[in-house]
């Protein structure tokens, strides 16, 4: 059965901000945090701004991969600017409403007001963003080039001051150097398992392009589902938790107040990593977890913490050892359930990747047989928590000294400045983190947090590894994980659509 797009939705792509479905091309960004101080100067600059919108990121993307089969290896000019508010920051704009629906609650609260939900340090901790930092929004920049983001500034949003805002805080990010290009400062292949998107453009074409429509019509990529697009932009479908499959239509992700047709919540989050400790950790870690049945290197440690080999190959398919067939970049990297490794002993439970994103897991199961019913409605479930993440590394590479040493330098800081675009803050991100990544218990009892992004006030966290020789469920040690990435600040944002930015 071929995949039909007439039977999915077309998407208004002049209207929704390009960072939120295709994402806006990047080796570049920076972060404006800013509070709005004089509205009635502040709306008239707002509105003549040139915001990047999906059309047009879709479009650099189509001219990109022409570049590309046409040999040229000259990078594209690519400025991106988007926008998004905090809930003062619409209410200072005069967006009604949204005092009342219970789907804002979240946003409501900010970031610093849900730390009970999502085990943050205390806002009045946070290095940045937290109770004594308010904002009132975001302007994204992207480039292909630091001075490409400061040309856009410079053009569109410059003098700083004079246009009713003020600039509160800033962030830079930079997309890490070959070999290393599109991978995280721990040095795994990052962002590897993004979800598609069904839907099509105004003529017609695919949102997300299937590479084999006739054998793999609700796919992408090969492993990579499709999804309704409500799940991502308020107005459109939306998946099923209770459909019995993942293919199942949703209802209609509703906008809580009607300025929030075609935008998304965004929420950020400053995560630093502390990479030589964690270095250090997993050839401590192997040690303690190998036998003579099971040994483990220190690559494998890694990989079995955060569920796949530094170049994107999963360990599921490759549990002993990196397979260069099955690396980021082939094809193959996402081709995969969980159904061959229901007990944990391939890939832990608790391995970053499959908290993550469980994919097949049926959470809270002993049967390792189920039936295919039950892991399609689990899969089913599974996707209504999906995210379209947007993160980008900061921070310098790790230095000669701090590899010699295995301390960070404590004047240099690193890791992953975290975004994501979701309908739901509460059943999307904060669910992410607190029902999978921060529950001990999934998707098994004493599984663990995940390693890498799970929160906990205690300084070492219960991890179950896993027996990829023996493949025996009772040979899998409980290790002691120390915390390699702390979470210094971060907040809840609105990304409305470039047409109701016009109005705000």
């Amino acid at each position: 059965m071929s995949r039909n797009l007439n039977a999915e939705p077309q998407l208004d792509t002049h209207a929704i901000q390009g960072d939120i479905l295709p994402g806006l091309l990047k080796k570049d960004e920076a972060l404006l945090f800013f509070t709005i101080d004089d509205v009635t100067t502040f709306r008239p600059f707002l509105h003549a701004l040139p915001f990047t919108s999906m059309a047009e990121a879709l479009e650099q993307r189509a001219e990109v991969t022409r570049r590309k089969q046409a040999g040229v290896e000259t990078l594209l000019p690519v400025p991106g600017l988007n926008v998004a508010f905090t809930f003062a920051g619409l209410t200072k704009l005069g967006v009604a409403g949204m005092d009342t629906p219970a789907e804002l609650a979240a946003f409501r609260a900010g970031m610093a007001g849900r730390t009970d939900v999502l085990a943050d340090p205390p806002g009045t901790d946070w290095s940045v963003l937290g109770p004594g930092q308010p904002v009132d929004g975001v302007f994204v920049l992207t480039g292909a080039s630091r001075a490409e983001i400061d040309d856009t500034i410079a053009l569109h949003l410059a003098p700083v001051g004079t246009n009713g805002w003020t600039l509160v805080h800033e962030e830079a990010g930079t997309v890490r150097p070959d070999p290393v290009h599109g991978h995280e400062h721990f040095g795994y292949a990052d962002g590897v398992s993004q979800p598609g998107v069904r839907g099509r453009t105004p003529d017609g074409q695919a949102v997300t392009p299937s590479v084999d429509p006739a054998g793999h019509p609700d796919q992408g990529s090969l492993g990579q589902d499709l999804l309704w697009p409500g799940e991502f932009v308020f107005g459109y479908l939306g998946q099923n938790p209770a459909g019995p499959t993942f293919r199942t239509k949703g209802a209609k992700s509703t906008p809580p107040v009607p300025v929030m047709r075609n935008g998304s919540f965004l929420v950020f989050r400053r995560l630093v990593q502390h990479v030589p400790e964690f270095d250090l950790a997993v050839k401590s870690l192997a040690a303690t977890a190998t036998t003579a049945d099971n040994p483990v290197t220190p690559e494998l440690m890694g990989a079995q913490l955060v569920g796949r080999w530094k170049s994107g190959a999963p360990l599921v398919m490759s549990p002993l050892h990196d397979d260069p067939a099955l690396a980021e970049g082939t094809g193959a990297e996402n081709d995969f359930e969980f159904d061959k490794d229901r007990d944990g002993t391939r890939c832990p439970y608790a391995a970053h990747v499959r908290k993550a994103y469980p994919r097949d897991d049926t959470p809270f199961s002993t049967d390792l047989e189920p039936e295919q019913s039950v892991v399609d409605a689990a899969e089913a479930f599974t996707q209504t928590h999906r995210m379209m993440r947007r993160g980008i590394a900061f921070g310098p590479e790790l230095s000669h000294q701090e590899a010699l040493t295995g301390v960070s330098d404590p004047g240099q800081q690193r890791g992953l400045l975290f975004k994501c675009y979701v309908t739901s803050i509460a059943d999307q991100f904060e669910f992410v983190q607190q029902r999978w990544a921060d529950n001990a218990d999934f998707a098994q009892a004493g599984s663990g947090l995940d390693p890498i992004i799970g929160q906990s006030s205690d300084a070492t966290t219960h991890f179950r590894g896993a027996a990829p020789v023996t493949l025996d469920p009772a040979d899998r040690p409980d290790l002691s994980v120390s915390h390699f990435v702390s979470m210094q600040g971060g907040e809840y944002f609105f990304a409305p659509s470039t047409t109701a930015l016009t109005t705000l």
